[in-house]
C-alpha cells in the first residue's frame, strides 16, 4: 500500500512541488506575523488554522495520508495524473477542514478519483467548490441517498390551515423520514441542509410531484418530530395540513457523489 501511495505522489511530484511553492511564497508567510498582531482572544481562535496556512508541507503530509487508502484499491496501471484545476484547489481546501473528517474524505475522494482513468473525465472542475459550500451534515446526508434518479424519498410540509380560501401559515418546510435526522449533528437545519443541495443542483425537490404511496408519507406525519410540532405549535382546535412531497437526486448530483462520496 505504501509503494502504491509512493507511485501516485511520484507521479504528480511536479504538481505537488508547484502546491508547495504557493504555500511557502512570501504571500503566504505574513500570516504569520499578522496573527502575533491581533488581539490574544482572536489569536486563540486563529493560531491553531496557522501551520497549515504557512506551512505547504502539512497540506502535503494530509494529502499523502488522505490519499493511502482510497488508492489502495485502483489498479496501478489506472493511475494518473490528475488535472491541475482539480488536484491543486482539492489539496489545498483539504489541510483547511482537517478538524472534518467528513468534507476531508470527500476532497480524498474527488482527488482519488482523479487519478483514475476510469473516473477522471467523470469529475466536473465545480466539485471542488461544491464541496467547500457543504456542509459535514450535509456530506452524511449525501452517503445515504438513493444512487439512481429514478428513486424518491418522501417529504412534506406541514403548516396551519386557514380555512376556506384564506390559506396556510407554514409551520415547517421539508420533513424527512426520521432516520434521517438521526445522522445529522444539528438535525433542526435539515430543511436548510435540503435547500442547499438543492441550489448546488445536487438534487431536486418539485412542487407538483408526490409519490403514490400515501404509507410513507404516513409514516413521515407519525414521527415524533411531527407530532410535537403538532402539540407545541399548532394553535388549540386549528387544523393542520400536509403537503406531499419527493426529492430526488440529479444527474449531475449522481456523478458528484459517485467522484466525491462514493469514492
Amino acid at each position: 500500500m505504501d509503494e502504491i501511495t509512493k507511485t501516485v505522489l511520484g507521479e504528480t511530484e511536479g504538481l505537488l512541488t508547484e502546491v508547495y511553492k504557493d504555500f511557502a511564497s512570501p504571500s503566504v508567510k505574513p500570516i504569520g506575523t499578522m496573527l502575533s498582531l491581533l488581539p490574544r482572544t482572536i489569536r486563540l481562535g486563529l493560531g491553531k488554522w496557522e501551520r497549515w496556512i504557512v506551512n505547504g508541507e502539512e497540506s502535503l503530509q494530509l494529502t499523502a495520508q488522505a490519499l493511502k487508502d482510497k488508492v489502495q484499491n485502483i489498479p496501478i496501471e489506472k493511475i494518473c495524473e490528475p488535472e491541475p484545476y482539480v488536484a491543486v484547489p482539492a489539496i489545498q481546501q483539504i489541510a483547511y477542514c482537517f478538524d472534518s473528517e467528513a468534507l476531508r474524505d470527500m476532497y480524498a475522494n474527488l482527488l482519488a478519483s482523479s487519478m483514475n482513468t476510469d473516473k477522471k473525465w467523470s469529475v466536473h472542475p465545480s466539485f471542488v467548490d461544491i464541496i467547500k459550500q457543504i456542509t459535514p451534515d450535509e456530506a452524511k446526508l449525501l452517503k445515504v441517498l438513493p444512487r439512481t434518479s429514478k428513486s424518491y424519498l418522501p417529504l412534506i410540509n406541514l403548516a396551519i390551515s386557514l380555512g376556506g380560501k384564506s390559506g396556510e401559515n407554514l409551520v415547517e418546510r421539508n420533513i424527512v423520514q426520521e432516520h434521517l435526522y438521526s445522522l445529522c449533528e444539528a438535525p433542526d437545519n435539515m430543511s436548510s441542509y435540503l435547500e442547499n443541495l438543492e441550489r448546488l443542483q445536487l438534487i431536486k425537490i418539485p412542487d407538483d410531484m408526490c409519490l403514490v404511496n400515501d404509507s410513507l408519507y404516513t409514516e413521515i406525519e407519525n414521527s415524533q418530530r411531527v407530532v410535537e410540532l403538532k402539540n407545541n405549535v399548532l394553535p388549540e382546535g386549528q387544523k393542520y395540513k400536509i403537503s406531499k412531497k419527493l426529492l430526488y437526486v440529479t444527474d449531475f448530483g449522481l456523478s458528484f457523489i459517485r467522484c466525491c462520496i462514493d469514492g
